[in-house]
Parts: structure tokens; C-alpha cells; sequence
């Protein structure tokens, strides 16, 4: 017996040591695969990167977690009480494993026969999310004990829970509590209460299936567990508990996160991933300034839709966008609203059938004021030509905003009055005059095309057509926006008809639709090429093509200023004469001539260069390009950094070739930059999470869309050897670097000849503007594409509009027509914010009057006499008898010939 007992206790003790070793053994394997431990002193989680505008407006978060880390001392104690109750009580007492929880949780899953807690303390989710895969797995668990153990031993309780409550995902794309709060709530830390904060850590076990925003009876149950636990701790008093339970809950409506500014912010994003990578810049937390200014971006933005349905207005009346039966308006307005009152609600509540409650909710009352209204009011005038306005407390009213766009029904169509009366989700508007009489046939053509004022609506308009609508006006009367004849109809009612029928408040409304032709806009500061402002298209929700830097377009006579620019350094200024006449030019071949026209057909004869540029005569410009040559034009072109690919050929001179809107821009801000060339520029800074700067090559901002490849580009019939460019003897061309490329004299004898040109040529609707612009219109053959480029002193901005499929624009739709009343909008905001003084004289410029006709000197006060700017030792002597020898030139007009562009495409 002794011998048995003997035996079995050294087997006991050799089972308890190999039972040790086998032990010992698991955690030494497992320990030696563990992370560091040390990685946690540098926490650094996941936080989303900003791009920032100029005066520090968020245009973009771009993030792969969104979660915002905030230092444990500022966490409210109400919230670590409802994290703690909810997940791990006794945190502060436990090692790291909380055993007897792992038995209570073990026995309550094996009671409800499914999982309905876990036992994994707080230190071990810090070890599972931080440190290990998500993996459910024996192997995993052991990982997860060993590891929660040595961060115990390592790090405090308030490290732990540090980096904890900030960690942790909590759903909707929230990570860590501060992103939660604000997401689920719109709320700060401060600002949270007990039942909020009960709500949110109840989400921890399963943020999924206890959303509010998906489950909000779920998410009910679990809220007052935590409560429970919190009152059980002693966390909260009985009234406390009480209180949190009846709180009524106000979730926020989650939005997407769209970009402002958004063909210039997806640029910058684009750009900073080429230098520090995609995953990078979503997890950095890096804050990328940029040069923007986003008070005259918000007007650049609206100035491009209003020019582009301005375009599409001219163009035609596209037709109603459906119809409907005029007995179903009530049924299509109640729908509305709901529709309405659920896209402006900022929050929801969850009602005791827990459905969610919007802050703006639909009441059928609000119809049934509507018809009683309509009623007494039909009663009271009993005229069917009028109709009820709205009530001051229509709901609907006080939010709707004037300049929004909203789809409307055509209620009734008055010729007599000219107007369209329309219903907008129950409210009455109206649709005067000026509001429609553009309606005309939709017909798109570049021949000549005459259209009158649409005179009486019922020709196009009829009830039940939905129309979209811009409100012009919130509470108008219908006296003022009827005919004459009509007001007189109104007159001749009795006083008190009368007056009821001028106290009716309606909409003020525009008949509008969305516009087809696109446009785009670039704005720069000249001194420093930094970008003010960029808009690539209408709406970068439906198209991220951005038409600023990625669309190569044919910039037809702003192209001209460049031209005319090398020519001064050719011998010419502004008083040079050229001649305005039909001549046969060498074509794309020798077997042909090219015979250019102006645009108007004529022939002014002698012309001064100054007259040629501000009037965008063709032929003195093909003749200008002919005498400087296509090598000179590329030598110039490439110099100055213009980045397009030119036409080997006289082409080139009339804007034949693709360029982009920013390279355009920027070459013309050499001319109030003194010559210099701009580097443009997005970024001012970008810094890391910790402030710490990071450095970019010049070359990363910078638009790098077009590359200069017109040396490489050009064929024969030019010489391959004359394309190398050498540096004549030119005075012009001594002082010259890679940044100054243009000499300043002749860059302020350009910006003046600019100025002219708003002030007596093309671009003279925007004169009033300021006295000190310059710039230059172009339209393209056939109204393709229609430009205005143009300067002060501080800013350089262009404007172009056009289809993307290079289709015409329609008749008439000129740079000046088309372009010119955008950027005059545009600018005059700029203005007004950024200043204007006239262009800087430099040394070296002398002022002679003239007479500009001639270009010869003349006194003061004569006919015609014109002070001009001239580069010293070039202006015009007074014995110059060049005008006499041309004066008796017979100039005539040509016949039937090829446009430049038709010519150059036939061969």
C-alpha cells in the first residue's frame, strides 16, 4: 500500500513538472513571437490629413480612419465611467487579466446558450487591436493573455486606457472617442451627457449590430445595460440612472465628406501623394496650407455656372424635364416636402416605436392650410386669372434660399399677363416676363441665326410640365411682374379686390436649366505664381475632368499678345505700321497660298501695331508671325515657358494649336510680373503630424500636366540646325536668365498695349472695372472655343468656355460674349479685395504722343493724338513720311475664301 501511495505521488509530482514545463514551454514559444512591447510609447494610430485653404478653411480630410486622439485629462469622468461600466469594471484592480470575469463571462454564455459577454479586459483589447491580428483563434487568445500581461508591467493604467479610448472602433467610420461623439452627435467631449456617453460605449462590443442608425432598438437595450452597470458601480445616483433613460437621444445625419473646391483640391491631394504615397497621406495626419483664396474661390465658382447657363440660355430652351397630371399636385407636393424637410434635417431622434424621428417632419396640415387658403382666397376675388400667395409661416419658406435651384409644376399659363404660374412643393411662384422670354427653340449652330423674345409662354409651357427654377426672390407681389395691359386689368377692380390681390406674396422665380457647355477658370498672383483661385468645370461632382489643367484647347486670339510680344523684340513698337491688306501667303506646302481675311472680311490698309492688337486684326498678326518667323516664334515661345505644342507653320500665329487654360495664364503673367516667369504655384506648406515641415522639390508644386516639347515637336520644312536658339545681338535679350525672360521694358509696353485693349478694343465691356487692366479675348474658328485672359497688377486670371466634345457654342458666342462677363465678375471681387494701382514704369520708357491712326508724333490735342509708351530711342521721329507713301495704297476687299482653320485642316 505504501508502495502504491509512493508511487502515485511521484507520479504527481512528475505530472505537475512536466505539466510546467508544458506551460512553461507554451509561453516561451508564444513569448517569443509577441510584438515589442516598446511600440506602444509611440503610439502613432491612423488620423486623417487636412488640405487647407489660404485663411485656413478645411477643403479636404482625407483619411482611412477617422479619429482625432485626445489626452486623457480631458476626457469628462461621466465618459470613462460609461467605457468602464461597459467593458471592464474592475480595470483598475487587475492585472491585465481579469480571471474571475473570464469565469462570469464563461458561465453566463453557457446559461444563455450563446455569447452574450466577453471576458477580455480592457488591456487585452489595447493588445488585440494595437498589436495583433483580429484572427478568433486558440492561438490568438493565448497571444493576447501574454501580451496584456507585459503592457501591465510596462505602461500605467491611464496610459492603457490613453490609448484605448482612442483606438477603439466604434462604427460609422469612427475611430476613438472624440471622432464618435462628433460623428454620432455632432458634439464635443464637454458637451456629452451620461446618456449620450452610455449610448456610445455601448457600441463596443458590436458597433454594427447596435447602431443607432441601424438598429436603433438594439442600440436602446444596450444603452441601458451600460446604464445598469454604471448604477450598479456607482457611478451615477438612482435620479441620475432615471434621467439618462428618459434623455431623448438626437443623432446627427451623417453627410458626405465632399471636397471644396473641388477640381483645385483633388489637384493638390494628387499632387502630394506623387511625393509622399496614397496610404501615407491618409494616415499622417499631414496639414497641406495651399495658396487658395476661398472667399474669391466661392465667387469663381458661382461665376462659372451663371456664365455657363448664361451660354446655354442663348442656345435654347432644352424642354420641361417631365410632366405630370395637374390632379396629382397634391399628392407630388406632399411627397416633396418629406423629401425636403428630411434632406435639410441636421438630426434625428428615435420615437417610442423606435423609428427614427427627423428634426423637420412633414404634417398633412400643412396641405390642408394650403386649400383652405386657395379657397377663401378664390372666393373672396372670384376671378380665375388669380391665384393665392403663400403664408409668411409656411414652414417651407423660411428654408428655402434665394439663388437655389428646385423643380416646379406649371400650374397656369397667362399670355395676357406673361406670366407662368408654377407650385413648388405647395408653395405659389411665379415666372415673369424676364424670367422665360429666352425660351426659344433649342437650335446650336455656328451659322447666323436670329431668334426673337418668346412673347406668349402657352406656345411652350403647359400645365404639368416640371420646369427647374432659380429663385430670384422669396416674397414678391404679381402687380410688378405683369404686362402693362395687365396692370390696368388690375386697376379696374374694386378697392378692396384690389388690394387683396397686391397683398398675395409669391416666389420671384427664373425659368433655368443645367447647362451642357462647360467653362473654366484660373486665377494667379503674378509677383508670386502662387494660385488665388481655380475652377475646373461646373460641377466636379459630375465630372472631375478638370478643364484648367487637363483640357488643350485652341486659344485662337489670346494667343495674339504672345505674338506681339516677340515682336518687339523684332524691331517693333507701337507705333509701327503694318498693312492691312490681302496678300497670298506660302501654305503648308509650296503649291499652295494662303490668302488670310480678318474676322469681319475687311481690310483696314496701313493699321499701327497698337490698333492691330487692340482691334484682333488677323492678317497684320500672320504678317507680324511671316516677318519674325516660325523659328523666331518657337525660340520665344520655349524661353518664355510656354508649354504647348505649336504648328510648324504661320498657323500658329492665329492660335491654332491646344493649350491649357493654366499654361496660358501663367505665361501671360510675365507682362505685370516685369518680364519674369511665373512658377505656379499650389502648396505653401505641408507639415506633418508633429508641425514638422515637410520639404517638397519645387518641381512637386508646380503643374506638371503639359511638358514644353515644341523644340521636339516641330517637322519640315524647317531645318532640324534652325531650330537651335541663339541669342542675337539684341538689346532686348543682354540681361536675360531663367527668370527673367522677357525684358521689363518691353513687358510694360506690352501690359499698356493691354490696357488698351479693354479700353477701346474687344475687351471694352470690362473698362469700368478698373482703369488699370489689361487683356485680351479669343474665339476660335466656328465658336468652338471662346477666351478672355486678362491682368491687374495683382492678379492674372483667364476664363474659357466650350463643350468638351469641340462642338461650336452657337453663333455670336465670342470670347467677349461668352468668357469676358465671368472673368469681369470675377475680378472685380478680386479687385476690391486685392487693390489696383497701375503697372510699375522701369527705366528706361519714355511717353510720346502720337497720332494713333498714323503713328506719327503730333501735339497734344490734335485729332486723334494718343500719348504711347515707347522703350527709349525708339519712338517715331517727327519727319517720318511713311504714311504718305502708303496713304494712296488701294486696299480691296476679298472675295470668297477659306477661314484660316478651314484652309490648314484641307491640306
Amino acid at each position: 500500500m505504501k508502495k502504491i501511495i509512493l508511487r502515485l505521488f511521484f507520479a504527481g509530482i512528475f505530472c505537475s513538472i512536466l505539466g510546467a514545463i508544458c506551460v512553461f514551454s507554451v509561453i516561451f514559444y508564444f513569448s517569443l513571437s509577441l510584438p515589442k512591447i516598446s511600440t506602444l510609447a509611440d503610439y502613432r494610430p491612423a488620423i486623417p490629413s487636412q488640405i487647407l485653404a489660404q485663411d485656413g478653411t478645411v477643403l479636404a480630410e482625407v483619411a482611412k480612419e477617422r479619429r482625432y486622439p485626445v489626452p486623457l485629462e480631458e476626457v469628462p469622468e461621466r465618459i470613462l465611467n460609461a467605457f468602464l461600466s461597459a467593458e471592464d469594471s474592475d480595470f483598475y484592480e487587475h492585472g491585465g487579466v481579469h480571471y474571475v470575469g473570464i469565469l462570469r463571462a464563461f458561465l453566463a454564455n453557457i446559461k444563455a446558450g450563446r455569447v452574450v459577454q466577453g471576458g477580455s479586459t480592457i488591456t487585452q483589447q489595447v493588445a488585440k487591436s494595437l498589436l495583433l491580428t483580429s484572427e478568433r483563434s486558440i492561438t490568438r487568445k493565448i497571444k493576447d493573455f501574454l501580451l496584456a500581461r507585459k503592457i501591465e508591467q510596462k505602461f500605467s493604467k491611464e496610459e492603457i486606457l490613453y490609448l484605448y479610448l482612442n483606438q477603439v472602433y466604434l462604427g460609422g467610420g469612427y475611430y476613438g472617442i472624440k471622432s464618435a461623439f462628433k460623428g454620432y452627435y455632432g458634439k464635443t467631449l464637454e458637451e456629452i451627457s451620461v446618456a449620450e456617453a452610455a449610448m456610445i460605449a455601448g457600441l463596443l462590443v458590436a458597433p454594427s449590430k447596435y447602431s443607432p442608425y441601424r438598429n436603433p432598438e438594439k442600440a436602446k437595450m444596450r444603452q441601458e445595460y451600460v446604464l445598469k452597470r454604471m448604477l450598479a458601480n456607482g457611478k451615477i445616483t438612482q435620479d441620475e440612472y432615471e434621467e439618462a433613460r428618459q434623455y431623448k437621444l438626437r443623432f446627427k445625419l451623417k453627410s458626405g465628406h465632399e471636397f471644396l473646391a473641388g477640381y483645385f483640391t483633388d489637384w493638390v491631394r494628387q499632387e502630394v501623394i506623387k511625393h509622399i504615397g496614397e496610404e501615407e497621406f491618409k494616415t499622417g495626419g499631414y496639414k497641406v496650407h495651399t495658396s487658395l483664396d476661398y472667399e474669391l474661390q466661392k465667387i469663381a465658382e458661382q461665376e462659372i455656372i451663371k456664365g455657363a447657363k448664361s451660354i446655354d440660355k442663348r442656345q435654347g430652351y432644352k424642354g420641361p424635364l417631365g410632366k405630370i397630371e395637374v390632379k396629382n399636385l397634391d399628392e407630388r407636393n406632399a411627397k416633396e416636402r418629406i423629401k425636403f424637410y428630411r434632406d435639410n434635417s441636421l438630426f434625428f431622434t428615435v420615437d417610442s416605436d423606435y423609428k427614427r424621428a427627423y428634426e423637420l417632419e412633414f404634417d398633412e396640415s400643412e396641405m390642408d392650410v394650403i386649400r383652405e387658403v386657395s379657397l377663401k382666397f378664390k372666393e373672396d376675388v372670384r376671378d380665375k386669372r388669380f391665384h393665392s400667395g403663400n403664408l409668411d409661416t409656411d414652414k417651407v419658406l423660411s428654408l428655402l434660399r434665394e439663388n437655389e435651384n428646385f423643380e416646379a409644376v406649371v400650374e397656369k399659363v397667362d399670355d395676357w399677363a406673361r406670366v407662368i404660374y408654377v407650385n413648388l412643393m405647395g408653395l405659389r411662384g411665379i415666372i415673369p416676363y424676364d424670367g422665360y422670354n429666352w425660351a426659344h427653340e433649342r437650335n446650336i449652330t455656328e451659322e447666323r441665326t436670329y431668334y426673337t423674345l418668346l412673347q406668349r409662354p402657352s406656345r411652350v409651357f403647359k400645365p404639368g410640365d416640371i420646369v427647374l427654377v432659380d429663385i430670384k426672390k422669396l416674397n414678391g407681389g404679381l402687380y410688378n411682374n405683369v404686362s402693362k395691359a395687365f396692370q390696368k386689368y388690375i386697376n379696374k377692380k374694386n378697392a378692396k379686390t384690389k388690394t387683396l390681390i397686391k397683398k398675395q406674396k409669391y416666389l420671384i422665380l427664373d425659368l433655368d436649366q443645367e447647362p451642357e457647355a462647360q467653362a473654366a477658370i484660373v486665377s494667379l498672383s503674378p509677383a508670386t505664381g502662387r494660385i488665388v483661385s481655380l475652377v475646373g468645370g461646373t460641377d466636379f461632382n459630375k465630372s472631375q475632368f478638370n478643364r484648367a489643367l487637363q483640357s488643350k484647347r485652341q486659344p485662337g486670339s489670346s494667343f495674339k499678345p504672345i505674338l506681339f510680344a516677340a515682336a518687339l523684340e523684332h524691331d517693333y513698337t507701337p507705333a509701327t505700321i503694318i498693312i492691312d491688306s490681302p496678300e497670298a501667303l506660302g501654305g503648308v506646302d509650296d503649291a499652295l497660298n494662303w490668302k488670310p481675311r480678318n474676322y469681319d472680311g475687311k481690310f483696314k490698309g496701313p493699321i499701327t501695331f497698337r490698333n492691330a492688337l487692340e482691334q484682333s486684326r488677323n492678317v497684320p498678326t500672320i504678317k507680324i508671325a511671316h516677318s519674325i518667323g516660325v523659328k523666331g516664334i518657337f525660340s520665344f515661345a520655349d524661353r518664355i515657358g510656354f508649354k504647348a505644342k505649336l504648328d510648324p507653320d504661320l498657323s500658329v500665329s492665329l492660335g491654332s494649336f491646344g493649350v491649357t487654360l493654366m499654361d496660358i495664364v501663367s505665361t501671360y503673367g510675365i507682362f505685370p510680373n516685369g518680364g519674369k516667369k511665373l512658377m505656379v504655384r499650389a502648396i505653401e506648406s505641408v507639415t506633418d503630424r508633429d508641425g514638422n515641415k515637410v520639404e517638397f522639390g519645387e518641381s512637386e508644386l508646380t503643374n506638371e500636366n503639359n511638358e514644353n516639347e515644341l523644340l521636339d515637336e516641330i517637322k519640315e520644312p524647317i531645318a532640324a540646325e534652325d531650330l537651335k536658339i541663339e541669342i542675337p545681338k539684341n538689346p532686348f535679350l543682354m540681361n536675360l536668365d531663367e527668370e527673367q525672360v522677357y525684358d521689363k521694358k518691353l513687358a510694360y509696353i506690352m501690359s499698356n498695349l493691354m490696357k488698351g485693349i479693354v479700353r477701346h478694343g474687344t475687351g471694352r465691356s470690362a473698362r469700368k472695372i478698373s482703369p488699370y487692366i489689361g487683356g485680351k479675348t479669343g474665339t476660335t474658328n466656328n465658336y468652338v472655343d471662346a477666351w478672355f485672359i486678362g491682368f491687374s497688377n495683382n492678379l492674372v486670371t483667364g476664363v474659357w468656355t466650350g463643350f468638351d466634345d469641340n462642338k461650336t457654342l452657337g453663333w455670336g458666342e465670342t470670347g467677349a460674349k461668352s468668357a469676358l462677363p465671368i472673368w469681369k465678375a470675377f475680378m472685380k471681387a478680386g479687385i476690391t479685395k486685392y487693390g489696383e494701382s497701375d503697372f510699375k514704369i522701369p527705366e528706361g520708357i519714355v511717353n510720346v504722343f502720337i497720332n494713333k491712326q498714323t503713328g506719327k508724333v503730333q501735339q497734344s490735342g490734335q485729332k486723334d493724338s494718343f500719348l504711347e509708351a515707347f522703350v527709349e530711342n525708339t519712338e517715331p521721329g517727327q519727319e517720318d513720311d511713311f504714311i504718305e507713301k502708303v496713304e494712296n495704297l488701294k486696299v480691296e476687299e476679298m472675295g470668297q475664301v477659306l477661314e484660316e482653320d478651314d484652309y490648314y485642316s484641307q491640306q
